[in-house]
């Protein structure tokens, strides 16, 4: 064997055997939480481990280039420094040069590097000469943060210490606030782009609000304010209290814990706690579910109880009051702003001066507090809400009527509730206003649907609803039309309280809403005003996305239960606000004009004006649109013929469809059916580049007519598109009007004409009898085997028919998890049973879908045979079943 080739030898090996230490600490990490060692016990264990590995390294290349430990520095800083890395996290080190020897040292330096990142190691390092470690700590904040705690590992002591010392002279004793507010505002960035709230349903337990950066961030404000990272410096300044500081270690423990579980369950540099982590997690710690929640909630709703807490104490303490200019001050002094309340105002920032903290003893002062904070739109000073919040702890068990009436004050603002009320919560106010509040603290709702906790959400929902007084929408006008702005605001509070008590939370809500009336003392009306909205917050959006809205009986039985303009507008905008608070891409312009059609609708009934003149305006628009627009071809040239034609197309076409489609789309379809032979299908394709998604227009003769509904749903999830919206429509002489509204899922951003091109074809073929839908399948190779989103929680399939809200249709509601090719399996286990669809309403949450059928039977009739009606249960139960392989 050659030199060389021994000597590559012996190089794989090392490399081999520092891979495998590199394992067995990782291992070693699992197991020892396994055995129940806590997560900073275990972090320490790793440290010292992963000290001794880097010494390693050092020592093997320091000898082999002659390096002498006089001449370097190499350093844990970070968390590397803290002693508390994670298995698969960065190890964080600085390699410091003597400026004298750099020559010498910086490739051995850089070896020492190589070969960490060689062995596995993934490594945030920097080689530097002390005077540019200094630099760099001036200009950029978290290089500077990370020299806070260091741990020397090999090398010169001297030299980190003479070069620590000039950053602590250069960087950290000079304009600290400034550097504090550095700091903060690079935490900001980071919140907001976790969404900006601790309870979000997929945090990140590093750098989430509340995650372990903001423990760290309370550590870099002690140093740099009392020269001392310990928590304990901040507690001995008066800055947190003792209770503070404990449940600071205590979330300390909890998060160090379950970040290294999080990197032993996915062998991974993982910190997002996704679902699917969620479900592991409680499994693994043997979580016990309680009769209202299932373990992974009571999971969850523990870690936002801590994130929580750290999250308020964080914000508190690193909040750094701006000075303000000598003209500032001396304008403060001789004209000091105030609100209209007596509390001074510096800076955008309410404060009270010590000497008349005790004017806080009183609960209406405190209520005063916080009519300021909303009509000036300014913040609560760290100090005044820290008092405020050792207060709340103390207050009376029933407000007074003066109390209550101020607490009507803060509710009846727009633009400066939102911060107002936040404050409210995180302060112990809102709570003791409203207990029922406390109930949702931190509440999860283990869904794919929402993005945040019911808390977080209530509150997200007003920013959207006083967001609204700037709006010139059809929502925007309903809020600002609205004359009992605090009581809708209230229910805003309130519409979601009934979660997590067992029941319909809507029912369970009302009557906490009663209770929380009559302790508000608010008069007779207003407070059946808030038990309805509380009740009925969801009925718009049921019945706007399953419902057909242009059925006379859905619609004047809607207008009948509201009874009022006013509670209409109020009922409006909170759904909205509710919807739109829910989560990203929940909301869209379609659920929107859904929503504004069914408010325009009762709207106008309960102005007074009949349904029947709403459809005979509207059907005006339409004849005069279609005769204006098409021109006649073949046997309907002449005038009489071609109005009469029109006519009976007009008149047999649904109700659903003429009021809901614009009269020039109505128009340009009956222009597409005149034109249309016996023979033929006609297929339009149209891509929407705001929403991404593509619309199928079909024109099918009688003869391809009957059962196309189901074979287009089977061609498109065939081709792998999700169905977002169908309907489907006959004209007088048989002709059917089928849309499907799709995203295509071989597509990100536009999909090409040639691919719509080619589904049309499909489309055509299929409908024509020239193919199967089987081959369409065959073609695709992925039905029932792809899913756009994994299911985390799959719920049981409901199967509920009605004959009481349509007075022509059975209406058949289905419930059931999202899968591909779902839709196509309703409408063929229909079409088996003799059915017709005549509308669909499709609505997709995630992964959970609620799909409503309007059908009638082979003879035209509602389907009203009870035993037909069991055997169509039991059918689409079962099918439903095999679909989702459960």
């Amino acid at each position: 064997m050659t030199q060389t080739t021994s000597n590559l030898q012996t190089i794989n090996n090392r490399l081999q055997q520092r891979r495998a230490a590199l394992a067995l600490m990782r291992a070693g990490v699992k197991s020892r939480r396994e055995t129940g060692e806590s997560g900073i016990a275990c972090c320490h264990w790793l440290s010292d481990q992963v000290d001794d590995f880097i010494r390693g390294i050092v020592t093997q290349q320091t000898e082999s280039f002659g390096v002498t430990p006089e001449g370097y520095a190499v350093v844990a800083v970070g968390g590397n420094g803290r002693q508390r890395p994670a298995p698969f996290s960065d190890v964080d080190l600085l390699l410091i040069m003597d400026a004298r020897k750099q020559d010498a040292v910086k490739p051995c330096l850089a070896a020492i590097v190589r070969d960490c990142w060689d062995a596995g190691v993934q490594l945030g390092s920097s080689i530097r000469v002390p005077s540019d470690v200094v630099r760099f700590a001036g200009e950029d904040v978290q290089f500077a943060t990370s020299l806070i705690e260091t741990r020397l590992l090999a090398g010169n002591d001297k030299l980190l210490e003479t070069t620590l010392q000039q950053v602590r002279s250069k960087v950290f004793s000079h304009n600290s606030e400034r550097l504090i507010l550095s700091l903060v505002a690079s935490r900001k960035e980071e919140w907001t782009a976790r969404g900006n709230s601790v309870n979000q349903l997929e945090p990140d337990i590093k750098r989430s609000p509340g995650g372990l950066r903001d423990l760290h961030l309370l550590r870099w404000v002690a140093f740099i304010r009392h020269g001392d990272p310990n928590p304990e410096a901040l507690r001995k300044s008066g800055e947190i209290n003792d209770e503070e500081l404990s449940e600071l270690h205590t979330s300390d423990e909890y998060l160090t814990a379950l970040r290294l579980d999080v990197h032993g369950l996915t062998n991974l540099k993982q910190d997002v706690l996704t679902r699917e982590l969620q479900l592991q997690l409680a499994a693994n710690r043997s979580v016990q579910p309680t009769d209202l929640s299932k373990p992974v909630e009571v999971f969850m709703t523990e870690y936002f109880g801590h994130t929580s807490r750290v999250a308020a104490v964080a914000r508190r303490v690193a909040e750094v009051p701006r000075k303000p200019s000598l003209l500032m001050r001396l304008k403060n002094r001789l004209m000091p702003q105030k609100s209209a309340q007596g509390f001074l105002i510096f800076d955008g920032m309410l404060q009270v001066p010590e000497q008349d903290l005790p004017r806080l003893q009183d609960p209406l002062e405190i209520l005063n507090v916080f009519v300021a904070m909303a009509e000036s739109r300014c913040k609560l000073s760290p100090e005044l809400r820290q008092e405020i919040g050792r207060l709340s702890t103390g207050l009376p068990e029933e407000p007074s009527h003066e109390v209550t009436n101020r607490f009507r004050d803060v509710l009846r603002f727009a633009d400066g509730l939102p911060d107002t009320l936040r404050a409210m919560y995180e302060t112990g106010i809102l709570e003791w206003l409203i207990p029922p509040f406390s109930g949702v603290r931190n509440l999860l709702q283990f869904n794919q649907y929402h993005s945040f906790t019911v808390d977080e959400h209530t509150l997200k929902a007003m920013d959207e609803m006083t967001s609204f007084a700037h709006d010139e929408s059809p929502v925007g006008s309903a809020y600002m039309g609205v004359r009992h702005r605090a009581t809708l605001h209230l229910a805003m509070l309130m519409h979601d309280v009934g979660k997590g008590r067992g029941g319909d939370h809507s029912i369970v809500g009302e009557a906490l809403a009663e209770d929380v009336a009559v302790r508000l003392q608010m008069a007779a009306n207003k407070k059946s005003m808030l038990m309805f909205l509380v009740r009925y917050h969801l009925i718009m959006p049921d019945l706007a996305f399953r419902r057909d809205i242009t059925d006379a009986t859905v619609l004047v039985d809607f207008a009948r239960l509201v009874g009022a303009p006013e509670l209409l507008r109020m009922l409006y905008v909170l759904t909205v606000a509710d919807i739109r608070a829910v989560g990203p891409d929940v909301w869209s312009d379609w659920k929107g004009e859904l929503l504004a059609d069914l408010y325009n609708r009762a709207i106008q009934i309960l102005s007074g004006r009949p349904y029947n003149h709403l459809e005979r305006e509207r059907l005006q628009m339409v004849r005069t649109a279609v005769r204006g627009s098409i021109v006649p071809v073949g046997s309907k040239s002449d005038p009489e013929s071609w109005g009469k034609w029109a006519d009976e197309q007009l008149d047999a076409l649904p109700p659903f469809y003429l009021m809901t489609e614009q009269p020039d789309r109505i128009a340009r379809d009956l222009d597409m059916i005149q034109q249309l032979s016996d023979a033929e299908v006609k297929i339009e394709g149209e891509f929407d580049p705001e929403t991404e998604t593509v619309s199928y227009r079909v024109f099918a003769p009688g003869r391809f007519g009957h059962g196309s509904f189901h074979c287009i749903a089977g061609i498109l999830s065939g081709l792998r598109m999700n169905i977002h919206a169908a309907q489907v429509c006959t004209t007088s002489n048989g002709v059917l009007i089928a849309y499907f509204r799709v995203t295509d899922n071989d597509f990100t951003g536009r999909v090409p004409q040639s691919r719509i091109e080619d589904v049309a074809v499909a489309i055509g073929d299929v409908l024509t009898a020239k193919k199967s839908i089987e081959s369409v399948f065959r073609r695709s190779g992925l039905y029932r085997f792809n899913r756009k989103n994994p299911v985390i929680v799959r719920q049981e399939p409901k199967v509920g028919i009605d004959n009481d809200c349509s007075e022509r249709f059975t209406v058949v509601d289905v419930f059931a998890t999202d899968t591909q090719g779902l839709l196509y399996t309703l409408a063929h286990t229909l079409f088996n049973h003799g059915l017709t669809v005549h509308l669909a309403r499709i609505a997709t949450n995630i992964d959970q879908v609620v799909d409503v059928f309007y059908v009638m039977d082979e003879h035209q009739r509602k389907l009203e045979d009870p035993e037909r009606i069991e055997k169509l249960k039991s059918s689409l139960f079962e099918e439903i079943k095999l679909i989702s392989g459960s």
